[in-house]
């Protein structure tokens, strides 16, 4: 058997041996010791002259440094919620195959008319295809279990006609 020099630091499974620096718990060991090494380097004056250095490359129109201090300072800006507005077309209940082919032609309909837009559309779509992959699935699912009961109902009345 190959010590674990030969086999880069890996056991005779493939895994990274105990010790091995890139093996479970070495990666996490290694980079919490130079954090700990930076944070012993670095004094809060430090910090203070490096925010005071972008403050002025900021002001001088360095648009990073501008976004490094306002984002330490103020917080990164929130994300503007995105406002949906009703669309402009009214779809069947998605009960049937039929009700979903009702709702691809509304859809297409829309398209063609310029009353939907195209990703409004394509969203739309998707959802009608994937209701009606469901209504197939369950629907695969009724005539499946309809076939076990015939086929328990014919085992049963084989057995009673056996002669023996």
């Amino acid at each position: 058997m190959a010590d674990a020099a030969d086999t880069n630091g890996r056991d005779s499974n493939g895994r990274f041996a105990a010790g091995n620096p890139g093996g479970p718990g070495g990666s996490r060991r290694r980079s919490s010791e130079l954090r700990r090494a930076a944070e012993e380097a670095i004094s809060p004056d430090h910090i203070a002259a490096m925010v005071r250095k972008a403050t002025r490359m900021g002001l001088e129109g360095n648009l990073a440094a501008m976004r490094f201090v306002m984002e330490r300072t103020c917080g990164r800006a929130a994300e503007a919620p995105v406002e949906s507005e009703p669309l402009a077309i009214v779809l069947p209940a998605l009960h049937t195959a039929a009700d979903c082919n009702a709702a691809i032609e509304r859809i297409v309909d829309g398209i063609v008319k310029g009353t939907v837009e195209r990703d409004a559309a394509k969203l739309l779509l998707d959802a009608v295809q994937a209701r009606l992959k469901a209504i197939e699935v369950n629907e695969l699912e009724v005539r499946l279990a309809a076939l076990e009961e015939a086929a328990k109902v014919v085992d049963t009345s084989a057995v009673r006609h056996r002669k023996w």
